[in-house]
């Protein structure tokens, strides 16, 4: 924490030194923004499905951010953020425990740091180098994931903002292996090291992402994403659409999404493997309901869909499993974050006690009610049933589990919110097996959070 308050007051110092002669232009040309979050939080039997072993937990995970946004000009600004995010009680320069030493775990990291220029070549079109977040549409493939850790780009990032339509277009680099001796910028040729070849593992992230909107409350999206994988000579493409309408009143409202992939996971010529692997995975992901107003009082009564095919064990040739890319997972399943939207062999979980192999993809139904109370309070509660894509070797069914979820949140002030959160989980056969001594006690996800933004 005080690694992270140095970097902040050395970053307010740059300002300060730059603010005198700018100010003739500009009467505020930095604001600080930032982010104090942290989270008690208990699980139990996440390991064993056993109530009778003692592995629950109680930990407190925080995420601490703070960031300059510098206006210099009209159509020029810039953002630049550093972040601390880890567990209480292992940060740095704290109290010394038995066996720690100080100065060790150092977890400050430039979150964001990116320049963005406004209607450049068109006033309908910015563009934004560095590193960013990349959010679009309901985050199921891009998203800041901001419940965690967050998530940041590196990389470029055009708009061009339309009276109905927005268009976005980018290239990042998620992995860079081409380079394995850089330091900063501060080498020369000579000391910096080459990877040759196809198997650096570089990968290269870009795409389109178009968005209509209509009657106000109605979008409608298209998109297109590209990964190449250099390391195993995947050149993956998802293709989605999204049609989602939201209300403010009384009336019906939807998110609804479909996503497909095709290319290849990887190429035989690089990873040395029997066969190339093509990508055929897919996704839905449906939320449909009723939204109730009365006063300052909301009612929201919905039902959920979310799916993700899984990869069968006897198709070597080709990868029916769904690629997650870069979306954001929380409570995408649930408050619990029981599961993810993946399709890999093996499951969509690191629950432990599972069947290894035995699951692939993912399907979850929920049914819940979501209520808004003068503007301060919400509470909702949900009911999720789960059960996989594809059932492959050890044959104990399709069914991972039912859960619920009840919640409540509570907006202190417009920047200070407080949110509790209990998710149980009851395991079914997919998830446990079906052998003598199976172990099947509810999992337990119990948390508070206060979280400041300004």
């Amino acid at each position: 924490m005080k690694k992270l308050l140095y970097v902040a007051l050395l970053a307010l110092g740059v300002v300060v030194m730059m603010t005198p002669p700018v100010m003739a232009q500009e009467e505020k040309p930095f604001t600080i923004h930032g982010e104090v979050r942290y989270r008690g939080e208990y699980d139990n039997n996440t390991s064993d499905f056993d109530d009778n072993a003692d592995d629950g937990g109680l930990f407190w995970p925080y995420r601490v951010r703070i960031a300059a946004e510098g206006k210099f000009t009209k159509n020029v600004s810039t953002w630049i953020e550093f972040q601390n995010a880890g567990v209480a009680g292992n940060g740095i320069n704290g109290p010394q425990r038995f066996g720690d030493s100080f100065g060790t775990g150092v977890g400050v990291e430039l979150y964001q740091g990116n320049v963005t220029l406004d209607q450049l070549w068109s006033k309908n079109f910015s563009l934004r180098i560095g590193r960013q977040e990349i959010v679009a549409g309901n985050e199921l493939l891009l998203g800041d994931l901001d419940f965690y850790a967050g998530m940041s780009h590196d990389g470029a990032v055009g708009n061009w903002k339309l009276k109905k339509v927005n268009l976005m277009l980018w290239y990042t680099r998620p992995v860079e292996g081409q380079v394995s001796t850089f330091t900063g910028g501060a080498s020369p040729p000579d000391q910096i090291f080459i990877n040759p070849g196809t198997g650096s593992g570089t990968q290269n992230f870009l795409g389109g992402y178009a968005t209509w909107t209509f009657n106000k409350t109605q979008t409608f999206d298209v998109y297109l994403m590209e990964l190449v994988n250099r390391g195993t000579g995947g050149n993956m493409q998802t293709v989605g659409v999204r049609y989602a309408h939201e209300t403010t009143g009384t009336g019906f409202f939807w998110d609804i999404e479909g996503v497909g992939q095709v290319g290849q996971v990887s190429s035989a010529l690089v990873t040395g493997g029997a066969n190339d692997v093509d990508a055929k995975g897919n996704a839905f992901e449906g939320w449909f309901g009723y939204s109730i107003k009365s006063g300052k009082k909301t009612h929201r009564f919905y039902g959920r869909l979310e799916s993700a095919s899984g990869d069968k064990s006897n198709t070597a040739g080709k990868n029916e499993g769904f690629q997650p890319l870069f979306g954001d997972f929380h409570n995408r399943l649930g408050h619990g974050d029981w599961f993810q939207m993946s399709g890999n062999l093996g499951g969509p979980t690191n629950l432990g006690g599972g069947v290894p192999g035995n699951a692939s993809g993912i399907q979850g139904l929920s049914a819940g009610y979501t209520g808004y109370f003068n503007d301060r309070h919400e509470f909702g509660v949900a009911l999720w049933q789960y059960k996989v894509a594809e059932e492959n070797t050890a044959g104990n069914g399709k069914k991972l589990g039912t859960a619920t979820d009840v919640w409540y949140g509570f907006n202190y002030s417009r920047n200070v919110n407080f949110t509790v959160s209990l998710s149980q989980l009851s395991p079914d056969d997919a998830l446990t097996g079906t052998g003598p001594g199976t172990l099947t006690d509810n999992v337990t996800r119990l948390y508070g959070q206060a979280r400041l933004r300004f």
